[in-house]
């Protein structure tokens, strides 16, 4: 058994919006652009993780032992912060910013 989030207060139409079904005409949000945001800001993480490596092992080498770790969740949160750049850029794209 699967459980959906339902949000409460909203009309059926709303909900038919937020779903994504498209019976009213509206386009909902699929998850290969989830994927495809996920990959590049991955992508951009690690390219950009690759040219500031230096810089990087020069900041965190006063910490010894824990360098690999900041360096590590540097990347990650680039990953982070790149992903949702990518989703709301491409919210902001397909033009589902605008209200009806």
């Amino acid at each position: 058994m699967l459980g959906v989030y339902t949000p409460h207060g909203t009309s059926e139409k709303e909900q038919s919006s937020i779903s994504g079904n498209g019976k009213d005409g509206t386009e909902g949000i699929q998850p290969l652009e989830h994927y495809a945001c996920a990959v590049g800001s991955l992508v951009f993480a690690v390219v950009l993780a690759a040219l500031l490596y230096p810089l990087l092992v020069s900041l965190t080498w006063s910490l010894g032992i824990l360098a690999t770790t900041a360096i590590v969740s540097t990347v990650v949160l680039v990953w982070g912060l790149g992903w949702i750049g990518f989703e709301l850029l491409w919210e902001w794209r397909a033009g589902r910013w605008q209200r009806p």
